[in-house]
């Protein structure tokens, strides 16, 4: 096989592609929320994300077959974000969430999910994912953001 090429379960695909990238960049950070797993102190926290990386295997799985992610895997993930909003408290100002090792891996997953999604968003465009899919990636970031807060507690508001 090429250099060049990668596989896919679907297709051979040039590792540049943005399939390529985007199940890159999804890989990335379910492996940050691997960390911040092993680092978290709540075991609430480590248990959604455990169920996390599960389901960024779907996620993946829409990416490189195309076996589209469902309403009910959204719905899921919309329930476990309106869980931890009754949960954590609402931040009134910018916060610095980076305080120990987990919170600072749940906020390098959350900014490369934002990557994952802004690429997926494109595949989307191209009619080569589902909008579901986006919307996923989307909840998810929101998601970490709620953990870091539930793991965190506490954090030093940035005043201007």
């Amino acid at each position: 096989m090429n250099s060049g090429w990668t596989k896919t379960l679907s297709a051979d695909v040039f590792k540049d592609s943005l399939v390529v990238e985007c199940i890159g960049a999804v890989d990335e950070a379910n492996s940050f929320i691997g960390l911040a797993k092993v680092f978290a102190s709540k075991e609430d926290v480590r248990a959604i994300l455990k169920e996390i990386q599960k389901k960024l295997f779907r996620i993946c799985e829409e990416f490189a077959m195309g076996r589209k992610i469902t309403e009910k895997e959204l719905e899921w993930i919309n329930s476990e974000i309106k869980k931890l909003e009754n949960e954590v408290p609402k931040m009134k100002s910018f916060v610095i969430l980076e305080k120990d090792p987990a919170t600072a891996f749940l906020s390098v997953a959350r900014a490369i999910v934002r990557r994952a999604e802004r690429r997926a968003f494109t595949l989307y465009r191209n009619g080569l994912v589902s909008q579901n899919s986006v919307e996923w990636l989307n909840r998810l970031s929101h998601l970490l953001y709620l953990l870091t807060l539930r793991e965190g507690e506490e954090f030093e508001e940035v005043h201007f």
